[in-house]
């Protein structure tokens, strides 16, 4: 019985290994990479002091969050090499009493 199983597991493998070699089509992430040009050293500005803390891919950007020296979000486009927009984080007054 467990001779069997490994078979069914070792051809259910080659079936999806093949499969996936016939279509010629690019994983996500190399294809969005390979369409990106090449467009040298970007300087982004961040603040004294500051830190990335996380670096995300949304779409076709690439998002910064950084800390320190005023919490920031920094979109970048990566297939013009530029900054496309940050966000300023600003804590929001306290609700007073009412």
């Amino acid at each position: 019985m467990g001779v069997l199983l490994v078979a069914g597991l070792g051809l259910l493998a080659y079936g999806v290994a093949t499969r996936t070699g016939e279509s010629g089509a690019k994983p996500a992430a190399t294809a969005m990479f390979s369409a990106v040009r090449e467009f040298g050293a970007v300087g982004v500005p961040v603040p004294a002091g500051a830190r990335v803390e996380q670096a995300l891919v949304v779409g076709d950007r690439v998002v910064l969050r950084i800390s320190g020296g005023g919490d920031r979000l920094i979109v970048l486009d990566p297939a013009g090499g530029s900054v496309a927009g940050s966000f300023v984080l600003v804590p929001e007054a306290p609700a007073g009493p009412r």
